[in-house]
Protein backbone atom coordinates (compact mmCIF):
# COMPACT_ATOMS: atom_id res chain seq x y z
CA UNK A 1 0.00 0.00 0.00
CA UNK A 2 1.37 3.46 -0.82
CA UNK A 3 0.34 7.10 -0.54
CA UNK A 4 -0.74 8.80 -3.74
CA UNK A 5 1.76 11.25 -5.20
CA UNK A 6 1.04 14.93 -4.83
CA UNK A 7 -0.64 15.99 -8.08
CA UNK A 8 -0.50 19.72 -7.40
CA UNK A 9 3.16 20.09 -8.45
CA UNK A 10 4.73 16.85 -9.70
CA UNK A 11 8.04 18.59 -10.45
CA UNK A 12 8.48 19.92 -6.90
CA UNK A 13 10.51 17.34 -4.96
CA UNK A 14 9.82 19.04 -1.60
CA UNK A 15 6.10 18.56 -2.11
CA UNK A 16 6.69 14.82 -2.66
CA UNK A 17 8.94 14.35 0.37
CA UNK A 18 6.58 11.88 2.15
CA UNK A 19 4.52 10.72 -0.77
CA UNK A 20 4.78 7.37 -2.43
CA UNK A 21 6.26 5.88 0.76
CA UNK A 22 5.34 2.26 1.38
CA UNK A 23 3.56 1.44 4.64
CA UNK A 24 4.45 -1.97 6.02
CA UNK A 25 1.52 -4.33 6.24
CA UNK A 26 2.77 -6.12 9.35
CA UNK A 27 3.32 -4.11 12.52
CA UNK A 28 5.12 -5.18 15.66
CA UNK A 29 3.05 -5.22 18.83
CA UNK A 30 2.88 -1.97 20.82
CA UNK A 31 3.05 -2.19 24.60
CA UNK A 32 1.62 0.66 26.70
CA UNK A 33 2.84 0.76 30.30
CA UNK A 34 1.75 2.89 33.23
CA UNK A 35 4.50 5.20 34.46
CA UNK A 36 2.89 6.04 37.77
CA UNK A 37 -0.10 4.33 39.36
CA UNK A 38 -0.94 7.43 41.40
CA UNK A 39 -3.52 9.64 39.71
CA UNK A 40 -2.75 13.33 40.01
CA UNK A 41 -5.70 15.64 39.43
CA UNK A 42 -4.87 18.95 37.81
CA UNK A 43 -8.46 20.16 37.71
CA UNK A 44 -10.22 22.03 40.49
CA UNK A 45 -13.67 21.51 41.96
CA UNK A 46 -16.56 22.48 39.72
CA UNK A 47 -18.15 25.86 40.41
CA UNK A 48 -21.29 27.40 38.89
CA UNK A 49 -19.42 30.31 37.31
CA UNK A 50 -17.12 27.96 35.35
CA UNK A 51 -18.38 27.89 31.75
CA UNK A 52 -16.70 25.05 29.92
CA UNK A 53 -15.43 24.98 26.38
CA UNK A 54 -16.93 22.81 23.65
CA UNK A 55 -17.39 19.93 24.18
CA UNK A 56 -18.08 20.40 27.88
CA UNK A 57 -17.45 16.79 28.90
CA UNK A 58 -17.49 13.11 28.10
CA UNK A 59 -18.98 9.83 29.35
CA UNK A 60 -16.75 7.21 30.93
CA UNK A 61 -18.08 4.12 32.72
CA UNK A 62 -21.58 5.53 32.27
CA UNK A 63 -20.61 8.62 34.28
CA UNK A 64 -20.53 12.20 33.02
CA UNK A 65 -17.15 13.93 33.42
CA UNK A 66 -16.45 17.59 32.81
CA UNK A 67 -13.38 18.68 30.87
CA UNK A 68 -12.73 21.82 32.94
CA UNK A 69 -13.21 20.59 36.52
CA UNK A 70 -13.73 17.59 38.82
CA UNK A 71 -17.18 16.46 39.93
CA UNK A 72 -17.59 15.12 43.47
CA UNK A 73 -19.63 11.96 43.98
CA UNK A 74 -23.14 12.00 45.43
CA UNK A 75 -23.94 8.31 45.16
CA UNK A 76 -25.91 7.70 48.36
CA UNK A 77 -29.10 9.04 49.87
CA UNK A 78 -27.15 10.31 52.87
CA UNK A 79 -24.75 12.32 50.71
CA UNK A 80 -27.66 13.94 48.87
CA UNK A 81 -29.61 14.81 52.02
CA UNK A 82 -26.52 16.31 53.68
CA UNK A 83 -26.04 18.52 50.62
CA UNK A 84 -29.72 19.52 50.40
CA UNK A 85 -30.19 20.17 54.13
CA UNK A 86 -31.67 23.61 54.76
CA UNK A 87 -32.05 24.34 51.05
CA UNK A 88 -35.01 26.01 49.35
CA UNK A 89 -35.00 24.84 45.72
CA UNK A 90 -37.19 26.11 42.91
CA UNK A 91 -37.15 23.94 39.77
CA UNK A 92 -38.81 25.73 36.85
CA UNK A 93 -39.32 24.63 33.27
CA UNK A 94 -40.69 21.75 31.25
CA UNK A 95 -41.11 18.01 31.78
CA UNK A 96 -37.34 17.42 31.56
CA UNK A 97 -36.96 19.27 34.87
CA UNK A 98 -40.00 17.44 36.26
CA UNK A 99 -37.84 14.33 35.85
CA UNK A 100 -35.64 15.84 38.56
CA UNK A 101 -38.59 15.84 40.96
CA UNK A 102 -39.30 12.22 40.12
CA UNK A 103 -35.66 11.33 40.79
CA UNK A 104 -35.56 13.19 44.12
CA UNK A 105 -38.76 11.59 45.43
CA UNK A 106 -37.63 8.13 44.32
CA UNK A 107 -34.12 8.29 45.76
CA UNK A 108 -34.62 10.38 48.91
CA UNK A 109 -37.14 8.49 51.02
CA UNK A 110 -37.51 11.24 53.62
CA UNK A 111 -39.05 13.63 51.08
CA UNK A 112 -42.82 13.80 51.41
CA UNK A 113 -45.17 15.10 48.75
CA UNK A 114 -47.51 18.00 49.59
CA UNK A 115 -50.85 18.10 47.77
CA UNK A 116 -51.20 21.49 46.07
CA UNK A 117 -54.67 20.59 44.73
CA UNK A 118 -53.72 20.60 41.06
CA UNK A 119 -54.32 17.92 38.46
CA UNK A 120 -52.36 16.28 35.66
CA UNK A 121 -48.64 15.78 35.21
CA UNK A 122 -48.09 19.49 34.62
CA UNK A 123 -49.49 20.58 37.97
CA UNK A 124 -47.13 22.34 40.41
CA UNK A 125 -45.38 19.86 42.72
CA UNK A 126 -43.88 20.28 46.16
CA UNK A 127 -41.84 17.85 48.29
CA UNK A 128 -40.43 18.59 51.74
CA UNK A 129 -38.30 17.02 54.45
CA UNK A 130 -39.36 18.85 57.60
CA UNK A 131 -36.62 17.39 59.79
CA UNK A 132 -33.80 18.48 57.48
CA UNK A 133 -35.65 21.60 56.26
CA UNK A 134 -35.50 20.62 52.59
CA UNK A 135 -38.02 22.32 50.29
CA UNK A 136 -38.18 21.44 46.57
CA UNK A 137 -40.84 23.00 44.35
CA UNK A 138 -41.42 22.33 40.63
CA UNK A 139 -43.48 24.55 38.35
CA UNK A 140 -43.89 24.46 34.58
CA UNK A 141 -43.13 27.43 32.38
CA UNK A 142 -45.88 29.41 30.64
CA UNK A 143 -47.11 29.09 27.07
CA UNK A 144 -46.30 27.59 24.65
CA UNK A 145 -47.03 24.10 25.96
CA UNK A 146 -47.10 21.31 23.36
CA UNK A 147 -48.33 17.82 24.20
CA UNK A 148 -51.25 15.68 25.22
CA UNK A 149 -51.04 16.21 29.00
CA UNK A 150 -53.97 18.00 30.62
CA UNK A 151 -53.40 20.98 32.88
CA UNK A 152 -55.22 23.94 34.39
CA UNK A 153 -54.92 27.15 32.38
CA UNK A 154 -55.49 29.08 35.62
CA UNK A 155 -52.08 27.87 36.84
CA UNK A 156 -50.29 29.20 33.76
CA UNK A 157 -47.52 31.66 34.66
CA UNK A 158 -44.41 32.98 32.95
CA UNK A 159 -41.09 32.18 34.61
CA UNK A 160 -40.04 35.83 34.86
CA UNK A 161 -43.02 36.50 37.15
CA UNK A 162 -42.26 33.40 39.22
CA UNK A 163 -38.65 34.51 39.71
CA UNK A 164 -39.78 38.04 40.64
CA UNK A 165 -41.70 36.53 43.59
CA UNK A 166 -38.67 34.68 44.97
CA UNK A 167 -37.08 36.57 47.84
CA UNK A 168 -33.79 34.69 47.67
CA UNK A 169 -30.95 34.13 50.15
CA UNK A 170 -27.80 32.02 50.44
CA UNK A 171 -29.88 28.84 50.91
CA UNK A 172 -32.14 29.48 47.91
CA UNK A 173 -31.40 27.84 44.55
CA UNK A 174 -33.29 28.43 41.31
CA UNK A 175 -33.04 25.90 38.47
CA UNK A 176 -34.71 26.74 35.17
CA UNK A 177 -34.98 25.18 31.73
CA UNK A 178 -36.45 26.42 28.47
CA UNK A 179 -36.57 25.05 24.96
CA UNK A 180 -38.47 21.91 23.93
CA UNK A 181 -41.92 23.51 23.64
CA UNK A 182 -40.55 26.46 21.67
CA UNK A 183 -39.15 24.44 18.76
CA UNK A 184 -42.33 24.81 16.73
CA UNK A 185 -42.36 28.62 16.94
CA UNK A 186 -40.26 31.47 15.49
CA UNK A 187 -36.91 31.95 17.20
CA UNK A 188 -37.70 35.56 18.17
CA UNK A 189 -40.38 34.30 20.58
CA UNK A 190 -37.79 32.14 22.31
CA UNK A 191 -35.21 34.95 22.41
CA UNK A 192 -37.74 37.40 23.89
CA UNK A 193 -38.72 34.88 26.59
CA UNK A 194 -35.08 34.18 27.46
CA UNK A 195 -34.33 37.90 27.74
CA UNK A 196 -37.30 38.38 30.09
CA UNK A 197 -35.97 35.59 32.32
CA UNK A 198 -32.49 37.14 32.15
CA UNK A 199 -33.89 40.46 33.37
CA UNK A 200 -35.81 38.74 36.17
CA UNK A 201 -32.62 36.99 37.34
CA UNK A 202 -30.82 40.35 37.30
CA UNK A 203 -33.50 41.74 39.61
CA UNK A 204 -33.19 38.63 41.81
CA UNK A 205 -29.42 39.17 42.16
CA UNK A 206 -29.97 42.84 42.99
CA UNK A 207 -32.18 42.02 45.97
CA UNK A 208 -30.30 38.84 46.92
CA UNK A 209 -26.79 38.43 45.46
CA UNK A 210 -26.24 35.19 47.41
CA UNK A 211 -29.00 33.32 45.59
CA UNK A 212 -27.68 30.65 43.26
CA UNK A 213 -29.18 30.17 39.79
CA UNK A 214 -28.59 27.15 37.54
CA UNK A 215 -29.56 26.84 33.87
CA UNK A 216 -30.34 23.30 32.75
CA UNK A 217 -29.81 23.33 29.01
CA UNK A 218 -32.05 21.75 26.44
CA UNK A 219 -31.43 18.10 25.57
CA UNK A 220 -31.71 16.13 22.33
CA UNK A 221 -34.82 14.16 21.39
CA UNK A 222 -35.95 11.37 19.04
CA UNK A 223 -34.71 12.20 15.54
CA UNK A 224 -37.84 10.63 13.99
CA UNK A 225 -40.25 12.70 16.08
CA UNK A 226 -41.75 15.21 13.59
CA UNK A 227 -38.28 16.20 12.33
CA UNK A 228 -39.41 19.20 10.26
CA UNK A 229 -40.86 20.99 13.29
CA UNK A 230 -39.10 19.40 16.29
CA UNK A 231 -35.65 18.74 14.84
CA UNK A 232 -32.59 18.94 17.06
CA UNK A 233 -31.42 21.69 14.70
CA UNK A 234 -33.83 24.04 16.48
CA UNK A 235 -32.77 22.69 19.85
CA UNK A 236 -29.12 23.38 19.08
CA UNK A 237 -29.96 26.96 18.10
CA UNK A 238 -31.83 27.33 21.40
CA UNK A 239 -28.80 26.01 23.27
CA UNK A 240 -26.51 28.58 21.64
CA UNK A 241 -29.00 31.40 22.29
CA UNK A 242 -29.26 30.59 26.00
CA UNK A 243 -25.49 30.47 26.45
CA UNK A 244 -25.14 33.80 24.69
CA UNK A 245 -27.91 35.56 26.65
CA UNK A 246 -26.90 34.33 30.12
CA UNK A 247 -23.11 34.48 29.81
CA UNK A 248 -22.93 37.87 31.56
CA UNK A 249 -24.70 36.61 34.71
CA UNK A 250 -23.33 34.51 37.56
CA UNK A 251 -25.40 31.53 36.41
CA UNK A 252 -24.19 27.94 36.44
CA UNK A 253 -24.95 25.78 33.44
CA UNK A 254 -25.73 22.09 33.17
CA UNK A 255 -25.09 21.36 29.51
CA UNK A 256 -27.75 18.73 28.91
CA UNK A 257 -27.15 19.09 25.17
CA UNK A 258 -23.58 17.79 25.24
CA UNK A 259 -24.52 15.25 27.90
CA UNK A 260 -27.36 13.64 25.96
CA UNK A 261 -25.26 13.62 22.77
CA UNK A 262 -22.47 11.82 24.64
CA UNK A 263 -24.92 9.27 26.06
CA UNK A 264 -26.64 8.93 22.67
CA UNK A 265 -30.11 8.89 24.24
CA UNK A 266 -32.13 10.60 21.47
CA UNK A 267 -35.13 10.88 23.77
CA UNK A 268 -36.97 14.02 24.88
CA UNK A 269 -37.09 12.40 28.34
CA UNK A 270 -33.62 10.91 28.92
CA UNK A 271 -33.33 7.72 31.00
CA UNK A 272 -32.81 7.92 34.74
CA UNK A 273 -29.04 7.42 34.65
CA UNK A 274 -28.71 10.60 32.55
CA UNK A 275 -31.00 12.54 34.90
CA UNK A 276 -28.91 11.22 37.81
CA UNK A 277 -25.75 12.68 36.28
CA UNK A 278 -27.49 16.02 35.74
CA UNK A 279 -28.50 16.09 39.40
CA UNK A 280 -25.00 15.11 40.56
CA UNK A 281 -23.67 18.08 38.61
CA UNK A 282 -26.31 20.29 40.24
CA UNK A 283 -25.31 19.06 43.71
CA UNK A 284 -21.68 19.87 42.93
CA UNK A 285 -22.72 23.45 42.18
CA UNK A 286 -24.60 24.02 45.43
CA UNK A 287 -22.43 22.09 47.94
Amino acid sequence: MAFKQNLMDPDNSSMRFNTGVEILNNFDSISVSVCNKQTISLKGKCKPEMWSSIPTGYVWNNTWNLVSCNLSHFDTETQMTVCLKGKLIYILGDSTTRQWMEYFTKNIRTLKSVDLHGFGKLRPQLVVDLERKIYIHWQRHGYPLIGSSSYSAKENEYLARVIDRIAGDRNTIVVFSLGQHFRLFPIDIFIRRAINIHNAIERLFQRSPETRVILKGENTRNINDDPERLSDFYGYVHSLVLKDIFQDLDVGIIDAWDMTIAYGTNDVHPPEYVVENQIKMFLNYIC
